[in-house]
């Protein structure tokens, strides 16, 4: 088990092409999530697969992230703005 960094169950969908590996749940994984940037997920469980006209697969997912890889900019002006400080 592993420990979420803000304490939220995310959910999501990863649209797997043909020839790429399929997640597996109770495993970690590495995603490019919007509000925090690269970050290290844990799959807490897939939902149904559902196929695409592009030869490809929406596999819905439940997660959390355990940590952040490569914080985006969005994430780091609001450490900013909550004056806190990233330490080395």
């Amino acid at each position: 088990m592993s420990v979420s960094i803000d304490g939220i169950i995310h959910k999501g969908t990863i649209n797997v092409k043909y020839g790429e590996s399929f997640p597996i749940a109770k495993r970690s994984m590495e995603l490019n999530n919007n509000k925090y940037g690269n970050v290290l997920v844990y799959v807490i469980e897939l939902g149904t697969p559902e196929w695409t006209n592009k030869m490809s697969v929406n596999v819905p997912f439940r997660f959390y992230i355990t940590d952040i890889i490569s914080p985006s900019r969005e994430y780091l002006e609001t450490k900013r703005r909550n004056k806190l400080k990233i330490i080395k």
